[in-house]
């Protein structure tokens, strides 16, 4: 089998391969039937196109278009038919880990509230917060302690702090020699409770009569007003018959409470006393730990009396930040392809990684092998009058290196330049970005070999068309191969695969777990 056909099969294979792939791990795969739903956010930040959409924590679909609608995203989303979604479903975007993948995450609702239909809206959809806005959230309280901690230096420098403390002990002073000065009193208080509450006892029933033949006399006096009167009467001997019902337990409770009242005080004497000595004690020993944290001692003292350790900590937190905001603007594209030049019989296969850690900007990384491989250098051997010229090339694996970098467009049309590698030598080129699917490349490379013997007089110089099918990774090129050489000049065929960032993280996402 020659090295051509070789080169032919592995590409097939890999086609092949990544057609499965394709299909397997999309949830949109030959014979699923899906139903679309739409949810509305105010903003999705991070969530793009094939993120997934999880159900109870079971992924269940993707995210197939994101369009900005009056002021709202609206964000559409496939599910497989036979996961159920009810009208009072809830949707919300969640950050998977730190490094900041969103997916969609549906809570379905509950029966009761019935089925939603197909391309129906999910009319609940929150935002979680992500990563980024935890450590943002965190540098906030870091400059909230810098304030508080600014705060406590200057009350301790200006004393009031001091002063509060010195008000306390005072205050605990004045409490303990008021309850030792009014003892006394107190005491008395409560006899004098004691000796009102024995009176009412002794002098009210004798009271009540006085009203009883009070009310018979005026009853016989006022014989003409007698109706008048009969109801004023009535009313007075309910209330001396409710007075001399209730008064004597009213009395009774009200001598209850001055016992309890002295007991209460006769008893706790000592607790009283023992609570205020713990008040100074406690004084004292806020006082000595205040006047340490002010003199720098201990691991506090020294975080409020120097700035060397918060601003660590906060340098430390914005470090720790910029790696994710760096991984969350960059974009990885994966490219394996298959490429033949009917001129100078060149066929390549080869594998591709595109980063692009800028809008304007990305690195080009490639490994491939080419049927005839490339020229490395040229030897001649004399034989008596016979000169023989042998040359050398390399049949293993050739790498492209390139910077790219975009001249003028912000999106499409757009004019870029690259340099670098080519086939392991140095090469250049200009692209024109028509559409997201449609692009024109030019590539001059291969300038070394002009010094060998039988090798074309110039470089070789590839212009092609390249069509990407819709969102598919499927991609063809077609175009011109060495066209700066009449005798090699011919037609440039090529087509392979092309996964964004995007598809990888979604391939990646279904591989079962362990």
């Amino acid at each position: 089998m020659n090295t051509q056909t070789k080169v032919g099969l592995f590409v097939l294979i890999v086609s092949g391969i990544f057609a499965y792939l394709t299909i397997t791990f999309n949830d949109r795969g030959f014979g699923q039937d899906t139903h679309d739903y739409y949810i509305y956010f105010n903003m999705v930040e991070g969530l793009s196109k094939g993120a997934d959409v999880q159900v109870k924590g079971v992924k269940v679909g993707r995210v197939e278009d994101i369009v900005f609608k009056n002021s709202v995203v609206e964000v559409k989303v496939s599910i497989k038919k036979e996961v159920p979604i009810y009208k009072d479903a809830v949707a919300y975007i969640r950050t998977l880990g730190l490094m900041g993948d969103k997916y969609v995450y549906i809570d379905p609702g509950t029966p009761e509230s019935g089925k939603l239909p197909e391309q129906a809206v999910i009319k609940k959809g929150q935002v979680f917060a992500s990563a980024e806005e935890a450590f943002s959230s965190a540098a906030d309280v870091a400059k909230k302690v810098e304030i508080f901690v600014d705060n406590l230096n200057k009350a301790v420098e200006e004393g009031n702090l001091t002063e509060l403390i010195r008000r306390i002990r005072i205050l605990a002073e004045h409490t303990d020699q008021l309850v030792q000065e009014n003892r006394k009193d107190l005491r008395k208080t409560v006899e004098n409770v004691r000796v009102i509450t024995d009176s009412l006892r002794t002098h009210l029933p004798e009271l009540i009569a006085k009203l009883d033949r009070i009310t018979t006399n005026l009853e016989a006096i006022t014989g003409d007003n007698r109706d008048d009167i009969r109801e004023l009467v009535k009313n007075l001997k309910e209330t001396s018959v409710a007075l001399r019902d209730k008064t004597p337990k009213v009395l009774e409770d009200i001598d209850q409470a001055a016992l309890q009242v002295r007991d209460a005080v006769g008893e706790n004497r000592e607790d009283i006393r023992n609570a205020v000595e713990k008040i100074k004690d406690a004084s004292l020993k806020l006082d000595s730990i205040l006047a340490k944290i002010d003199e720098g001692k201990g691991t506090i003292g020294k975080l409020v009396n120097e700035d060397e350790l918060y601003n660590n900590v906060n340098e430390g937190v914005k470090s720790f930040t910029k790696p994710f905001n760096v991984i969350n603007r960059s974009k990885l594209d994966i490219k394996l392809y298959g490429e033949t030049h009917t001129g100078n019989e060149d066929v390549k296969a080869g594998i591709a990684a595109i980063f692009s850690h800028r809008p304007d900007r990305y690195l080009y990384f490639g490994a491939l092998s080419n049927t005839n491989g490339k020229v490395l250098k040229e030897e001649e051997y004399q034989t008596g009058s016979t000169v023989t010229t042998k040359l050398t090339r390399n049949y293993g694996i050739l790498f492209d290196i390139q910077y790219a970098g975009r001249l003028f467009g912000s999106d499409y049309p757009s004019l870029w330049v690259r340099a670098g590698l080519k086939d392991s030598g140095a090469a250049g080129g200009f692209d024109i970005h028509f559409s997201e699917n449609l692009k024109l490349k030019s590539d001059l490379y291969n300038f070394d070999r002009r010094f060998a013997s039988g090798e074309p007089a110039h470089p070789q110089l590839d212009i092609v068309f390249q069509y990407k099918f819709g969102r598919s990774p499927v991609f063809i090129d077609i175009g011109g191969s060495d066209l700066l050489n009449d005798g090699v000049r011919g037609v440039f065929i090529g087509g392979g695969f092309l996964f964004n960032d995007n598809d990888l993280k979604y391939i990646l996402g279904s591989v079962p777990k362990p």
